[in-house]
């Protein structure tokens, strides 16, 4: 399980690699345009940029804790209650993001087997920036998976700063 903690991690890094590329692409794109020329496409990359740094940060942001929940519920509930509708929540979400990542890949097979292309000025083949998003589906349902399965271990689902400093799990 360390494994994947360093490769959530990894993809999070990505993510806010992927931040700075569109941050890099708008303040070029407006400067070009204060200089009366622009970059071809430049919306599209920058929402194929959005939509790898939203799927590649999701599992750190579950490993990490840092998703929103609804906890108000589950503080009403007994602990032993409580720590079984979250083996029930955990095991749900591991279903239902399987789904989504079967489904997303089946999409971006499709662009693979059909060559799709964007319809922008440049012609981009579009499992190009399909394929953070897949690989950011997977990642997340064995984010959820592992989860699952540490909650029915018993062991910590969740990881602060603090852990990772002094090196523990």
């Amino acid at each position: 399980m360390l494994l994947t903690r360093h490769l959530f991690n990894f993809c999070g890094a990505l993510a806010a690699l992927s931040l700075l590329g569109i941050t890099i692409l708008i303040l070029s794109q407006i400067g070009l345009r204060l200089m009366g020329s622009q970059i071809p496409s430049a919306d599209d990359f920058a929402a194929w940029g959005l939509s790898a740094s939203i799927f590649l940060a999701l599992p750190a942001a579950l490993m990490h804790g840092d998703h929103i929940r609804v906890t108000s519920l589950r503080q009403l509930m007994a602990p032993k209650l409580g720590h079984f509708a979250d083996i029930l929540a955990a095991g749900f979400a591991t279903v239902m993001m399987g789904w989504v990542a079967w489904a997303i890949f089946g999409y971006v097979q499709e662009s693979w087997t059909y060559h799709e292309v964007s319809q922008g000025v440049i012609a981009v083949p579009l499992w190009l920036p399909q394929a953070p998003m897949a690989f950011g589906a997977v990642l997340f349902a064995l984010a959820f998976a592992e989860r699952t399965l540490r909650l029915i271990l018993g062991l910590p689902v969740e990881i602060d700063n603090t852990e990772e400093q002094a090196g523990g799990e």
